[in-house]
């Protein structure tokens, strides 16, 4: 999958990132981009449209980043529950970095940021989810009736 086949959905309450955001994915060719303020608006966007990527601020109002990675990896019987998940944060202190991959983020983003520490983190986190895609599909055994 290519970055331009992606769907993603930034969750930030910061207006000025998620517009910083969509113009970088946009100049890469990323048309199926998503954003909403809040984990509650995440939360009902999903149960509308099935993204490929989340982009999640981790201090945000209300239900924060860690929370809501953790709630996505505890819904059981969504899609929505094997998501990559990038952490954005204006922190970089180790143990919110522990704390985001003890929560379930595939990748930790440190703002500000550059454009190609955004697609790098990006396409990590989607390549590592599709490799597990492909280990699960692998295993799928089809019996005889």
């Amino acid at each position: 999958m290519t970055l331009e086949d992606l769907r993603i959905l930034v969750v930030d309450d910061d207006a000025n990132i998620r517009r910083l955001v969509e113009l970088i994915l946009g100049g890469v060719g990323v048309t199926q981009l998503r954003s909403v303020a809040s984990a509650d608006e995440a939360l009902t966007m999903l149960g509308a449209w099935r993204p490929d990527l989340l982009l999640v601020d981790y201090v945000m109002e209300g239900t924060d980043g860690i929370a809501f990675t953790r709630r996505i990896r505890e819904t059981v019987d969504t899609p929505a529950r094997r998501l990559p998940i990038v952490i954005m944060t204006g922190y970089g202190e180790l143990w919110r970095l522990d704390q985001a991959k003890r929560a379930g983020a595939n990748e930790f983003l440190v703002k500000p940021f550059t454009a190609k520490a955004l697609l790098m983190r990006i396409r990590r986190a989607a390549s590592r989810a599709q490799t597990l895609d492909e280990r699960d599909r692998s295993r799928v055994v089809v019996t005889p009736q």
